[in-house]
């Protein structure tokens, strides 16, 4: 009701104008998108995504396949730019530097404060694919391990320093929801350090000492256990917070007037993450190897990567309202919006489906 009542308002000028000058057309009303009738319409998308993380697999497997190219689109640049947090990735979206973006829903909630207009197109990963590592020596000091209650775990993180992406991130999320859930304020209770999405650096600043735990992606902290100087200590992919299991996670998005005014492109971007995401469910023998191809790293982190989330690979980018409606309920708990905020405004779903049910370009 809110977004309506909004939408109204921001429509009203251009109404009452149109009363006064009656050659204005009201098309020119419409989000500022010109018509794309009898022109000539880009196949051409520049699109960010915030890091080359495990929660991006599906964008690296559609680049990898050439399966963009398979579409009759081109990125540009060649590669989707990393923006290194999801505050940099909305602001170039909302800047209008970038047409797609590829973070997390909180991303999306974050931006739709300010836009009206944004919508997502595509699920790119599920399950909350995020956990939180901490040092040996912090487990020594608390005497506190994985198979801890998960109230201990929290009060054992009261007073830590712990690393984070950004404010207003995922990664800020997680810590917010899982203090607000004992009574407490996460920012309050704990010394937060930005590092920006990079797992690297948040595993070396672990093993150096100068943070006693990190909300990072995995398999992060199973690599910080093989290197017996860390453990990961709260997952909820692994099951340990059951309320926040099958939730939607890593999403495309973008402004309406991007749909409005290059539909045939954005069909073409959201029918190669499917084929992605096909290629990924019919050939699980390669993704380990992929896998570790995408991260940089070795054969056996590969394995470990692969074994940590591929049951959160989407079966198709369609969105359905169970896991938005898991992931808003999330944020509300949280206290990271105010109120739900309504599949309907948020999910291009007509969008998505027209795209998957035309005929892709390589067949």
């Amino acid at each position: 009701m809110q977004r309506s009542i909004r939408r109204v308002w921001l429509m009203l000028p251009c109404l009452l104008s149109s009363l006064f000058f009656i050659g204005l057309p009201l098309a020119s009303c419409s989000n500022n998108v010109s018509p794309t009738t009898g022109s000539t319409e880009s196949m051409t998308l520049k699109v960010g995504q915030v890091a080359n993380e495990i929660s991006f697999f599906p964008m690296y497997v559609a680049l990898r396949q050439n399966f963009y190219k398979a579409q009759g689109l081109t990125l540009d640049p060649s590669t989707p730019i990393m923006m290194g947090s999801g505050a940099k990735l909305t602001t170039a979206v909302e800047a209008d530097s970038v047409e797609i973006g590829v973070g997390s829903v909180t991303n999306v909630f974050t931006i739709s404060r300010v836009d009206a207009y944004i919508k997502m197109i595509g699920a790119v990963t599920n399950d909350y694919l995020l956990d939180i590592a901490v040092s040996k020596q912090f487990e020594a000091q608390t005497h506190l391990s994985a198979s801890s209650s998960l109230a201990d775990k929290i009060q054992g993180l009261r007073g830590k320093k712990i690393a984070i992406s950004a404010p207003g991130s995922a990664t800020d999320a997680l810590l917010t929801y899982l203090f607000k859930q004992q009574g407490l304020d996460a920012q309050k209770e704990v010394v937060k350090v930005n590092m920006g999405a990079n797992t690297p650096a948040i595993l070396a600043a672990l093993k150096a000492g100068r943070i006693d735990a990190g909300v990072l992606s995995p398999p992060g902290g199973q690599i910080a256990a093989l290197g017996s100087y860390g453990d990961a200590f709260i997952s909820p992919v692994r099951g340990d917070i059951p309320a926040m299991q099958h939730q939607l996670f890593t999403v495309a998005y973008v402004k309406q007037k991007v749909i409005d005014a290059k539909p045939k492109a954005i069909a073409a971007f959201i029918r190669a993450l499917a084929q992605a995401e096909d290629y990924i469910q019919n050939h699980p023998e390669q993704m380990p190897g992929m896998m570790a191809s995408y991260l940089k790293a070795d054969q056996k982190t590969g394995n470990l990567a692969w074994s940590a989330v591929k049951t959160s690979m989407p079966m198709s980018p369609l969105i359905n309202q169970q896991s938005y409606d898991a992931s808003d309920q999330f944020h509300v708990k949280a206290g990271l919006i105010a109120v739900s905020l309504d599949y309907k405004n948020l999910v291009a779903t007509d969008t998505m489906k027209n795209a998957l049910s035309a005929t892709a370009s390589s067949s």
